[in-house]
């Protein structure tokens, strides 16, 4: 099983193309393809979560747009809650390591100042 996030679409449309394109450097027919052979119109790395987020971008964009999609998270269909969830944790854990090494710095420059004293 692939620890990949993705996203099919029910019709190639020109709309689609477009929106595809700001994402991707592709061709017309590559995106046609991919849609009429039912494969992901984009994937990306589970742990990636720029990836993510542009798929969630895409989400967005289809709604609006009044296109059909589907996400998958490990080749299962997905929920955007959960997809949107991931994210959450993401920037979660980055802050929480961010706090740490603030702290471990922090940390280290008090300890330098009183041994300097």
């Amino acid at each position: 099983m692939k620890s990949t996030a993705g996203i099919k679409v029910d019709k190639f449309t020109a709309a689609v193309a477009k929106m595809m394109r700001g994402y991707e450097e592709i061709s017309l027919a590559e995106i046609k393809r991919r849609i009429e052979c039912g494969e992901y119109l984009y994937e990306c790395d589970y742990i990636d979560g720029g990836g993510i987020k542009r798929i969630l971008q895409m989400c967005e964009k289809l709604s609006a747009l009044g296109i059909g999609y589907e996400l998958f998270e490990h080749g299962r269909a997905a929920d955007i809650q959960l997809l949107k969830n991931l994210i959450e944790s993401y920037e979660e854990t980055a802050r929480e390591v961010e706090r740490d090494i603030d702290r471990e710095v922090l940390g280290y420059c008090e300890a330098d100042s009183e041994e300097l004293s």
